[in-house]
């Protein structure tokens, strides 16, 4: 077992003097540190406090700014009368004045300047020579001069202005209901062959009937291209290739004549 000794006199001058100078030495320490975190508290304070104090000063200038602006400052407020439209100006009436009603009524006139009427007599009446019909003019003129009137001439004149009349009213163009016979294709599966499908509607995988009207001439061809019907995307595919379309001619009373003539094409994807 350990034994344990309890000093209890008296310490020793040197073991004092050590603790004296440890102490000293940790209480310079002490305060030092004690006034360095005092100036650092001190410091701190005063700059929140100058902080403060120039927020202050700003917001007592802004008020100060916003007291004084005045009314007078202000740019007026925009007229609500502006867009509306200025009122008409304003009719003077004339008005007319009253006629006096006494001035209306005449004045008595004496005999002598009032003009004098006579009436003729019987008597007088019959010796009047001038001839009266009871059914009128009765004259008639006569004209004596030459009136020459070639007859061959007008007749011809008359011909040519029914012709001219028949011409413009018999039909140059037919619709392909109207002819006797109408047109017939020789070469559309030929034509078909040729078409090409058009790349963006393959990638879309669209499909679609097309409708094109074209006009055929006395001699069988197309001069020109109408309507179409169905997706617009292959209209300009058929817009090239139906021109090198053949047909027969359209007949009308025996003769052909220009007939317009629908043709279908039919674009569809095969797998």
């Amino acid at each position: 077992m350990k034994a344990i000794y309890a000093f209890t006199g008296p310490l020793p001058s040197g073991f004092t003097d050590e603790l004296k100078t440890v102490y000293q030495k940790f209480l310079k320490k002490a305060f030092l540190y004690a006034v360095i975190l005092h100036i650092f508290i001190i410091a701190a304070y005063g700059i929140f406090s100058y902080y403060m104090y120039l927020s202050q000063e700003e917001n007592k200038k802004i008020q100060q700014r916003i007291i004084n602006v005045t009314l007078s400052d202000l740019e007026p407020p925009p007229s609500t009368t502006e867009d509306e439209e200025p009122p008409p100006p304003k009719i003077e009436e004339k008005l007319t004045p009253v006629k006096d009603l006494e001035a209306l009524v005449p004045e008595p006139v004496a005999k002598e300047k009032a003009e004098v009427q006579t009436i003729k007599t019987q008597k007088e009446l019959e010796e009047i020579k001038t001839p009266v019909s009871s059914t009128g003019d009765t004259g008639t003129f006569q004209y004596s001069g030459n009136v020459n009137v070639d007859n061959k001439k007008l007749e011809s004149k008359i011909e040519k202005t029914e012709k001219t009349e028949k011409v413009e009213k018999e039909k140059t163009v037919y619709q392909q209901f109207e002819v006797e016979k109408p047109p017939e294709c020789v070469n559309l599966a030929q034509v078909k062959a040729m078409m090409r499908y058009p790349d963006v509607a393959r990638e879309s995988g669209l499909e679609g009937r097309i409708t094109v009207k074209v006009l055929v001439n006395e001699a069988g061809s197309v001069i020109k291209v109408g309507s179409l019907r169905g997706p617009d995307i292959f209209y300009d595919e058929v817009r090239e290739k139906v021109k090198n379309l053949e047909f027969t001619p359209g007949l009308q009373n025996g003769k052909p004549v220009k007939v317009w003539v629908s043709v279908p094409f039919q674009f569809r994807l095969t797998n």
